[in-house]
Order: structure tokens, then sequence, then C-alpha cells
């Protein structure tokens, strides 16, 4: 059964390469190289296709880094959400939340907080690319009949639109605000059941209040020893339990190991709180989801009726997209950059159950060559896109590529090709004095134009699929 498309659609503004200018990564003052174009208009499926080709939106600017050019190759990375193994680090995480909120503790596990949890976040744009030009048109109020659209194949005069005709369906605002079309106006609040009274210490405290260690106290003991020995307490205390029962140690653990199963994402994020908490966290979202429609979303942090984090979402057809990240960095010690891509990927989850194909969580860019961009392959099980074949590859088998060379064709298999690689110019459909035509008609209206070599950049760049279903505007 072909894939149903939303009857909205996209005009694009093609801008054409970016080159040299500064990474953020490696500090090359002329290394980076990209290409972009303007959105004026984004359809959610043609966004979708976009992404799974490599792009990225900031706002209305949409960008593909030139992977065999640019000095730090920025791979595309999804993770499963309905197959996520959560790793010690991120359990950590959540625990150290689950603390927070229950007593107020603010001391992580281990007394440090790892550097790569303390101020980065796991998803979003650090890889933005800043434009070379604004556009100076405003096309997001252009109305095009859903027919037009489909079959054009000529000029598309007046005659041949419907009067005063908008286009129903899902559009991705792509200025990052939330779609008011999918928006309910009956907005829920996910919130942790009760509200602690003291809402005064919301911060950790100042280094120059630590008081060192209390001699007239006992030294402290390793973690790991102390949970050596309950656990040795609580066998010992099985084992006479069992024996006065007539029962052997053997049986009873073989019980008690048979319903050990791993908890699961949900299982910690719901952790029941104590009855007066000391905090409470409300990761607030739009009350909608796939079922009211696809768009941006704003997914918001209150803590004790402090906004503390927000996170911008799209929420496409296959995936949730973490497009950015922001948050008060008075509570780095809580790694709200993990906590908040934990939470997304439950909402991934959540989403599923009501829109099958939406399984993915996409993460934005994977910089293997920037060690300290390495952390979204902590999320498993993740993939990165082939940048020559556009086919997802497992993370495991694409890394030791990358330890070889920056640039890497992740695909193995070496007869694999684009499948959308190959674009009829013809079909494409181009916005011109505002009529909609195809680009044949555009040519013979313009015999003097010099502008193919671009149209076939842009072409190969966004592959048929995208190039027959979306508008490009030449002025």
């Amino acid at each position: 059964m072909a894939e149903e498309r939303d009857p909205s659609f996209t005009i694009l503004e093609y801008t054409g390469d970016h080159s040299a200018h500064k990474c953020g990564y490696c500090k090359s003052v002329a290394g980076s190289f990209s290409h972009g174009m303007w959105a004026h208009r984004m359809a959610v499926g043609d966004y979708q296709d976009l992404i799974d080709r490599g792009w990225r939106r900031s706002g209305k600017y949409c960008y593909k880094p030139t992977m065999n050019r640019t000095c730090c190759p920025l791979y595309t990375i999804r993770c499963d959400a309905s197959e996520i193994r959560l790793t010690k680090g991120q359990k950590k995480v959540l625990k150290r939340v689950h603390r927070y909120l229950s007593h107020g503790d603010i001391k992580p596990e281990g007394g440090k907080i790892p550097d790569n949890e303390q101020c980065v976040s796991p998803t979003g744009n650090q890889e933005y690319v800043k434009p070379k030009f604004d556009t100076t048109k405003d096309l997001s109020m252009v109305s095009v009949s859903p027919a037009a659209i489909k079959n054009a194949k000529g000029t598309c005069t007046a005659s041949a639109r419907e009067p005063n005709c908008s286009i129903s369906g899902e559009v991705l605002p792509v200025d990052g605000s939330v779609d008011s079309n999918s928006h309910s106006q009956n907005s829920g609040k996910v919130i942790q059941p009760v509200r602690g009274n003291d809402t005064r210490n919301l911060s950790p405290k100042s280094p120059h209040q630590v008081a060192g260690p209390d001699p007239s106290k006992p030294p402290c003991r390793k973690s790991k020893l102390i949970r050596l020995e309950r656990r040795e307490a609580k066998l010992a205390k099985r084992r006479e339990e069992a024996s006065s029962r007539g029962e052997s140690l053997m049986e009873v653990t073989k019980s008690k190991s048979s319903n050990n199963t791993p908890k699961s994402l949900e299982d910690f994020l719901n952790e029941p709180l104590p009855e007066s908490p000391a905090h409470k966290l409300e990761p607030w979202h739009p009350g909608c989801g796939p079922l009211s429609g696809y768009g941006s979303f704003h997914h918001q942090y209150w803590l004790d009726d402090r906004l503390i984090a927000v996170g911008v979402l799209d929420i496409l057809p296959h995936c949730v997209s973490s497009v950015y990240l922001y948050y008060d960095p008075e509570f780095s010690f809580l790694s709200l950059g993990t906590y908040a891509s934990l939470r997304e990927l439950a909402l991934t989850r959540e989403l599923q159950r009501t829109a099958a194909a939406l399984k993915w969580y996409y993460m934005g860019f994977y910089i293997h060559s920037c060690p300290k961009m390495r952390y979204k392959g902590n999320y498993s099980p993740s993939f990165l896109l082939c940048p020559e074949t556009y086919i997802w590859v497992p993370i495991e088998k694409a890394t030791p590529k990358l330890d070889l060379a920056e640039y890497s064709r992740l695909n193995e298999d070496t007869s694999a090709r684009d499948y959308y690689g190959e674009v009829d110019l013809n079909r494409i459909k181009i916005l011109y004095d505002q009529d909609l035509i195809l680009y044949e008609m555009y040519q013979r209206l313009n015999p003097k134009g010099d502008d193919e070599d671009e149209v076939k950049e842009y072409a190969s760049l966004v592959g048929a699929k995208s190039a027959h279903s979306m508008v490009l505007y030449r002025g």
C-alpha cells in the first residue's frame, strides 16, 4: 500500500553552496561546507523525506553538510525508541532526578557529574550553520489548490486555481513555534502526584557553603562495599527463613530471579515519589499527538512552577525529531540534556501506540571526528545515515569505518546506489511569476536562463522523491 501523504505542500528557495565557513568543532577557520535553502512552507511529509537525506532545519533555514568536503562530517543519527536499551549512565541520571524530586538531594552518585552531562544537550542544533543570506521573499501565504500541485503540466493560470483556496492538512511551522492547527486547547500536564511545601531549595549549594569531612563521624566507605554487605545480609536472612520452612536456598533464589526483569524507561520515569516530595517536575506538552496532527511543539519542563527547560520538537510521520533544547544552567546538576532526551524517547514510545509508523527518535547529527560529540551514540539501538546511498546502518558497524576515515560510505554493499538519485528535471514543480509550472515550461519561458546547473544540484541533494513533491521558487 502506498504511503498516504498529507495534502499540504512545500515551497523552497534554494540558496546554493555555503562554502568555507568556521567550524564549531575543530575550530577550523574555513573548513566547514554545506548547502542551504529557505523553507517558505514545509509539509511534514516532505520534511521527513529531507531529514532522511541528511537535511536539518533551524527555524526556516534548512541545511545539508557537504559530507565529502567538510572538515567534521555530520552524520544523521536516529534511535529506535521502541527497542531502547538504557545504559548505566542514563539510569543514574533518572535516579538522580528522582532523588532530587523526592528529597531535594542534589549530590550525584559518585560525587561528580560526567563532563558530557554537565552542560551539553544530547540533542538539537549544536550543528547550526549560519545562512549566507536572508530571503527577501515571503511566500508562506501562497495559496494553490491540491489539484494544481498534483497535476501541474504547464503554466498554472488564474482559471486553473481555486479562488481563495488554502491548503488543508498539517503544515510544519518552520519558525520553531507551536502549530496552532495541531495544538489542542485542552492541553494537559504530566504531573508528579504531590507537590512539596518547601520551594526554597531549588538550586545546588554554592561551593563556598560546602564543608569538609566531619572528624567526629566515621570515615566514608565506598558504595560498592556497602551494597555488597547489604546483599550478604539479605542472603543470610533468606537462608534462615528458608531453613525454618524446610526449603533450600536454591529454590528460593530461583523463584526470586525468575521475576527479575529489567526496568523499562517508563518504570524509571514513573517511579512513585514520596507522599510529600521535595520538588515537583512537570514535563508539559500539548495534549495531542498524531491523532490531532503533526507539527512543531514546545516540550516544557516546570520545576515547582518555574520554567527550567524547553525542548523544541518536530512530530513527523515516522519520528520525533529533536530540533533544540535549552535550559536554565542553574539546574545543570540534574543533567537536563540527558533527562530531556530520555523524556522525548518516552514520548516517541507513547505516540507509537496510536501511530505505528512513528517509532524513531532523531537526535540531529553525530560527529565522530569530535570526541566530545560522540555521546549521541550512547542511545541504543542507534543508526547512522550513509551519505552516499541514504541507507541506515547500525552504529556498531559504522563507527569502525569512521575510526579509519572521518568521511566514509557506511553502506557495506558496494553495489548499492542512491535509490532516489536520478531526478527527472521536467517533473520539478516551479513557482515562477506567481504561477505554478513544470520545469520544462519554465525553461521555455526563460530561454536565456543559466540556472540549470543549480536546479540539477538542488535535485541531487533533495532526491527524486522530494524534488518531484516540493515546489521550487525561482525569482
